[in-house]
């Protein structure tokens, strides 16, 4: 919806933190309800299992531009999009240096940030078990016109959703490289979460061990984020959910009472993760 809620709402990930950035353990700790054994097991997966356990987490609804602003002080500062591995800082994808020729498609090439030239060096390549990936200049009105009232872009005008399906994966790589690399962190933000549980974050590590699932509260209409930073480099890939369905002609979102049935439809719009540095 075009109309924005204007209440802020700094909220904590799974009720674990009440402000803007905590130190807590993952709201979804993918060892929690294993068995010892199991549990020490994927311990030996990671490198630094303590470390691991204790990121900050960065969370907002509807007003989330603090809490935004301090994830992106946490993770240091923007890095240009060249080839290559810098040391420390971050980068961001905000889907805007996407020519016409990308937009309003099903076919955005997954490797279009993981080239090797700049701006496209920016170390991430995404993918989906749907059909296809997707940025629009519109709002995704070029799907279901109702969109265009449905979704807003953070930054204008460009977005991006999977199409097929409600899960996205972004592996992490040097800049402009096909060698595999580790993040101190990652966070998104969502447009028109309705639901807690509708967007998430899983976070994995470089033998694919979770790192933990962080949920990006709601703001029907409006922007959601979730970051988590770690005191190191632990983060290879990440798999997103946004909303319970795809995008599509006959999809309608929650909000939109005028069709049924309905489901909480997402879609993104920046990415903000610490540099990609190689597996070491």
């Amino acid at each position: 919806m075009k109309v924005m809620n204007q209440m802020i709402a700094v909220v904590s990930v799974i009720g674990l933190c009440a402000t803007l950035a905590c130190d807590q353990r993952p709201p979804v700790s993918p060892d929690a309800a294993r068995p010892a054994a199991a549990a020490s097991s994927a311990a030996d997966a990671s490198s630094n299992a303590s470390e691991r356990a204790q990121p900050s987490v960065f969370a907002a609804a509807c007003d989330i531009n603090a809490a935004l602003t301090d994830f992106r002080t946490a993770l240091g500062p923007l890095n240009p999009n060249v080839v290559g591995e810098q040391n420390g800082g971050r980068r961001e994808v905000n889907w805007d240096a996407v020519p016409p020729a990308f937009t309003n498609t099903f076919t955005f090439p997954g490797d279009f940030f993981n080239q090797n030239f700049s701006p496209r060096a920016r170390g991430v390549v995404f993918s989906t078990d749907g059909t296809g990936l997707s940025v629009s200049d519109n709002d995704f009105a070029f799907i279901n016109p109702a969109y265009d009232v449905e979704f807003n872009a953070f930054s204008p005008v460009r977005t991006f959703s999977a199409i097929g399906s409600a899960s996205t994966r972004v592996d992490l790589f040097v800049a402009g490289t096909g060698t595999p690399a580790r993040s101190t962190g990652f966070g998104v933000v969502f447009s028109d979460v309705d639901h807690m549980g509708s967007a998430s974050i899983k976070l994995l590590g470089a033998n694919g061990n979770s790192l933990g699932v962080y949920q990006a509260p709601p703001c029907s209409g409006g922007f959601s984020f979730v970051g988590v930073q770690f005191p190191t480099s632990l983060v290879a890939a990440i798999d997103i959910r946004s909303g319970h369905g795809p995008l599509g002609a006959e999809a309608a979102d929650v909000s939109n009472r005028d069709h049924g049935p309905a489901r909480d439809l997402v879609i993104m719009d920046d990415f903000v993760y610490g540099e990609p540095r190689a597996v070491r």
